[in-house]
């Protein structure tokens, strides 16, 4: 994927992080917003996920310690297509 793909998804999942918390009336995007970038990588590209197959036995696993970035971590496994998308 190219710099300029990623970037385009980077802002994808901050468009979506703004979204949810508004729609929420709820959250901190502030967090999520900072770590766009970081997660944007990890999933689009570092990570070994396969969305047509979430379970498999040896794909990678994430796991985040810092809470108020959860939009962000939902937002990042949505648009790589493994967790359900309701909202833009």
């Amino acid at each position: 994927m190219t710099n300029e793909e990623l970037e385009r998804r980077a802002r994808e999942v901050r468009k979506g992080i703004i979204i949810g918390t508004h729609a929420a009336k709820s959250g901190h995007p502030g967090g999520s917003l900072s770590s766009a970038d970081i997660m944007t990588y990890l999933y689009f590209e570092e990570m070994d996920i396969d969305p047509k197959d979430p379970r498999k036995a040896d794909r990678d696993h994430f796991v985040l310690s810092k809470g108020h970035c959860a939009p962000g971590l939902y937002r990042s496994p949505c648009r790589e297509g493994l967790l359900p998308q309701d909202r833009p």
